[in-house]
């Protein structure tokens, strides 16, 4: 039986501007109401992730930052991870000549060094502001400790980046495409199967008593946790393979899950 649920927002739970579609918010409620627990498995913000159960009116756990930050629905904290900060400046050297905004993700802020018309746009997808800060690679280590770097672009330059930083680091650090604009470069070993990992031997749960959903390549680590995995049908054909499943809705997962009888509803009366 299934004990765990687990999902990725953007893409996924997730819509533009925050939209949630009714029938995941209720089937989500039905299977915590049956007091099976709820992961939400993000590469946005630990605060991202708790605005988003606030919406569904949910508690969850937490994997946030793509498995850099781990917290239980007690908001105890489980796992943390950062760069080291020499590794961090050389990324940002690297990347400083892509034609893409770069943030810097510390446990509780986005940082980046300038202020651009995209940064707004990626301001209003977030529930807090990236904040400007012109000096930030020289605050690196001292006032800010890096937990995950991304590049935000149109699709092109994304596909470009990613294949430079895998050819420059791809042995000291996991890069990923995290969405169709977004490029994450993670600390190694840094990724949401190795958090989710970290968050089943605290919950003594075994991998086939879990089920995840997700859309994209940062995902593909929470796939291999679990034989009940599922990809949404918007995902890149390269998602869908390495899923078990593909679905198109959060809610079918869940109603595939019931008719396997691996999840079972009491009736209320």
């Amino acid at each position: 039986m299934i004990k765990l649920f687990i999902s990725d927002l953007d893409g996924t739970l997730l819509g533009m501007n925050h939209f949630i579609k009714e029938e995941d918010i209720k089937a989500i409620k039905e299977i915590t109401d049956q007091n099976m627990d709820l992961v939400v498995a993000s590469g946005r913000m630990d605060l991202d992730i708790s605005e988003v159960l606030k919406k569904v009116e949910v508690s969850g756990h937490r994997v946030s930052q793509n498995g850099a930050f781990v917290h239980d629905l007690n908001e105890h904290p489980i796992y943390s991870a950062a760069f080291h900060t020499d590794i961090a400046r050389q990324v940002m050297d690297f990347i400083k000549e892509e034609p893409m905004v770069k943030t810097v993700s510390t446990k509780d802020f986005i940082y980046t060094d300038e202020n651009s018309k995209w940064v707004d746009i990626i301001s209003e997808q977030l529930f807090q502001d990236v904040i400007i800060e012109p000096e930030l690679t020289s605050k690196f280590g001292d006032e800010i400790i890096p937990a995950k770097i991304t590049l935000h672009g149109k699709e092109d330059d994304v596909i470009l980046a990613h294949s430079r930083l895998k050819k420059q680091f791809s042995q000291e650090l996991d890069i990923f495409i995290s969405h169709e604009s977004c490029v994450d470069i993670m600390p190694k070993e840094i990724n949401k199967g190795n958090g989710i990992r970290t968050l089943l031997t605290q919950l003594q749960i075994k991998p086939e008593e879990v089920a995840c959903i997700g859309d994209s390549f940062n995902d593909l680590a929470m796939f291999e946790v679990t034989p009940h995995s599922y990809a949404m049908s918007t995902a890149h054909p390269d998602v869908q393979d390495k899923a078990a499943y593909v679905v198109d809705h959060v809610y079918e997962a869940i109603e595939d899950l019931k008719t396997k009888k691996l999840i079972q509803i009491k009736e209320t009366s």
